[in-house]
């Protein structure tokens, strides 16, 4: 399990799901996503687990870069190494 975590706007967040798919055409590596609000107005956290580093790195590099290199989004993912995890029914 692999994991990142980005601090974003909802509005990136609706250029990211509208054009990469992060939630709408999920890739196939992607585990989760989850989205909640905060830390501020406007603000949104994103985490996403991922099967493997590979898939996070074809979801970054084919689906993001693009969007990344024309300023339509600006937000870059931190990488989280758990130190502690529990996923039932594995």
């Amino acid at each position: 399990m692999f994991m990142d975590i980005a601090q974003t706007t909802r509005s990136e967040l609706d250029v990211v799901d509208e054009k990469a798919g992060l939630f709408s055409d999920p890739p196939d590596g992607l585990l989760a996503a989850l989205a909640w609000d905060g830390p501020g107005e406007g603000q949104v956290t994103v985490l996403m687990v991922w099967e493997t580093p590979g898939a996070r790195g074809d979801f970054g590099f084919q689906r993001m870069m693009p969007l990344m290199e024309s300023g339509e989004v600006t937000a870059k993912p931190e990488i989280l190494t758990p130190y502690k995890t529990f996923v039932r029914g594995t």
